[in-house]
């Protein structure tokens, strides 16, 4: 089978379901910290199924609510924005369809994955003085290159899988042995078709790349600091496994950039800690 070129599987790609207008739009408002939260009212409001989701957690024991919380308006007092936009770009995510993945991949539980990196990223990205929602969303949209790949050319990633398997490689590795190139790189720009910032779309097209982060002292473009958090993220999120995931493997880690990111033992303990219990209250209520 004739293997692509990147600029070809890149255009290839850009013919999936694409993210809804309206979606984009509401993306658009949650980057925005200026935007007038009506505004971001209004957008969900005209989208049934974040209508429903929105509610559920509001309602959900974790939040310990006496009445029932029945507009999005109260439900944004009870989540508070960072909460809602984390809510939101979840169920955002777990909405995109993509063909041909039957037999291929559980599209669920790499939506587990994602969301655990995305909880992991926010946290440690907060933590370093960085914007937790821009991370939350680059690490949910991290892993999207490879469904866009799986969708696009399912006998070549078969081969890619096989080849991971015998070889006991990463799945990044084994891309870039059959295709020449791997799933980070068509993450980002199926991430740049949608408009997405700069920083995320960088972010996901460099988490993979270890050999540029052990150098990384002071980040020089605008996302290698962010790319990192989605590196480091990756790594803890593997090893907490919470998706049970069977064929979970840790990639190799930056150790510079754990050091600047993660401090100290303690610190990291009582983040695994906030990590596990959002990701527990998440998963239910936006898996499906």
């Amino acid at each position: 089978m004739t293997r692509p070129t990147l600029e070809v599987a890149t255009t290839a790609v850009k013919r999936l379901p694409n993210l809804p207008g309206s979606m984009r739009q509401l993306l658009g408002y949650l980057n925005d910290e200026s935007v007038d939260l009506k505004v971001i009212v209004r957008a969900i409001e005209c989208d049934q199924g974040l209508v429903i989701a929105v509610l559920r957690v509001a309602n959900s024991p974790f939040y310990g609510m006496a009445n029932k919380v029945e507009t999005i308006s109260d439900a944004v007092v009870v989540l508070g924005f960072s909460n809602l936009r984390m809510i939101i770009i979840a169920v955002m995510a777990g909405a995109l369809k993509f063909p041909n993945l039957h037999n291929m991949v559980d599209v669920r539980t790499k939506f587990r994955h994602g969301l655990a990196v995305a909880i992991c990223a926010s946290i440690v990205g907060r933590k370093n003085g960085m914007d937790a929602g821009s991370l939350f969303l680059a690490g949910i949209l991290h892993d999207i290159g490879m469904l866009a790949l799986m969708s696009t050319y399912p006998e070549l990633y078969k081969e890619a899988q096989q080849l991971a398997i015998r070889d006991n490689l990463f799945m990044y590795e084994a891309e870039a042995k059959v295709f020449g190139f791997d799933h980070a790189n068509i993450g980002a720009s199926l991430c740049h078709h949608w408009n997405l910032p700069a920083s995320i779309v960088h972010a996901i097209e460099r988490h993979h790349q270890i050999s540029q982060m052990q150098d990384l002292q002071q980040p020089s473009i605008k996302g290698d600091l962010e790319a990192g958090v989605i590196h480091v993220s990756d790594a803890i999120a593997h090893g907490l496994n919470l998706e049970n995931d069977a064929y979970a493997l840790v990639p190799p880690l930056a150790d510079s950039m754990w050091s600047r990111l993660i401090g100290r033992q303690d610190e990291l303990i009582s983040s695994l800690a906030e990590i596990d219990r959002l990701y527990q209250e998440l998963v239910v209520l936006v898996v499906v």
